[in-house]
């Protein structure tokens, strides 16, 4: 079912449609699908950076500019999904309109000015959802699983067991008030972008030393019986850099296996690039050159603890989730 996000169809549109929309702190993305026997299959797709927690981490608001950004954003979203006859739809909102002081307003504005109605949904939903997009890239080799995703402004990190012909089963999880932008944008103010990002990665494995005494999951790590996926676009841009791709395809990323020599050795060419470097390489460019070290300061804390060979790639999450559930 998973499987047909990729297939854009092309055949002469089906009568209904379900649309999912996540608003994030950096990200705005759409998915508009056909129901068809098969499951959804995506007929169209939206994607815009628009930083709405830009201020998030400095002054715990959503900026006017950022708003300004998320209604020029979601009125195009809002004519996509006028242009179907979409019958179910989901729009979500996730860590910077749960966190702002200006949330609703902000939620008030959207809409009256685009006619979307956010919901500004828990960690806790973010992480099922998460889990929900990207399941069918999960084995049965082992009984557990630490699936985790690095956003713009949380990170989720999640405790599975895995059942065969069922949905894995979220035990325990954990969100980090750590994000790419919010990392970022207090990077800024830092005089040592190095120092302040191993102070990052080692709050990061702190919290995550005290996740896996929480849960009990050292006898399983000991036992190998636990495999690692990452949903985010910190490890889609390691992958594809590692694929030394002359431009992002989810394809090729999506399903990827890294294992440890791979992951080290790829997160130091990042380090070694200057950030001119950055922002002219193909897979990270003008739109993640400022927040990919903060969302591989992240990750190396959860790598830290968890470094299970192969590191799975998702590129798919919660948009998709929300699609499998609307079906």
């Amino acid at each position: 079912m998973v499987n047909s996000f990729f297939d854009h169809g092309d055949e002469e549109k089906p009568q209904d449609y379900i649309a999912a929309l996540d608003l994030g702190t950096n990200t705005c993305r759409l998915l508009i699908a056909a129901i068809t026997s098969d499951g959804p299959q995506v007929v169209d797709s939206y994607v815009r950076v628009i930083r709405l927690g830009d201020e998030l981490a400095t002054k715990g608001h959503i900026s006017s500019e950022a708003m300004r950004r998320a209604v020029l954003t979601l009125k195009i979203c809002a004519e996509k999904m006028n242009g179907y006859n979409v019958i179910r739809k989901r729009c979500v909102a996730t860590a910077t309109c749960r966190q702002a002081s200006n949330r609703e307003i902000f939620i008030e504005k959207i809409l009256s000015d685009t006619g979307i109605e956010l919901e500004v949904i828990s960690s806790a939903e973010e992480a099922r959802l998460a889990i929900v997009g990207c399941a069918d890239l999960l084995d049965l080799s082992t009984r557990y699983a630490i699936a985790f995703d690095i956003g713009g402004g949380s990170t989720e990190v999640m405790w599975l067991e895995l059942f065969p012909h069922k949905l894995p089963e979220i035990i325990q999880w954990t969100s980090l008030p750590l994000g790419v932008v919010t990392v970022a944008e207090t990077l800024r103010h830092e005089p040592s972008s190095f120092t302040f990002l191993q102070k990052i990665r080692k709050a990061v494995a702190k919290e995550m030393k005290a996740f896996c005494d929480k849960a009990f999951i050292y006898p399983q790590l000991r036992k190998k019986n636990i495999q690692l996926i990452g949903t985010s676009g910190t490890v889609t841009t390691l992958a594809a850099l590692y694929m030394n791709l002359d431009r992002y395809d989810r394809r090729q990323v999506s399903g990827l296996g890294l294992s440890p020599e791979v992951v080290k050795r790829t997160i130091s060419s990042l380090y070694a690039m200057t950030p001119e470097e950055r922002l002219l390489h193909p897979c990270i460019g003008p739109m993640r050159a400022e927040l990919v070290m903060g969302g591989v300061a992240i990750f190396e804390g959860i790598y830290d603890v968890f470094p299970i060979n192969p590191l799975r790639v998702a590129d798919r999450g919660l948009r998709e989730g929300i699609l499998l559930d609307l079906m």
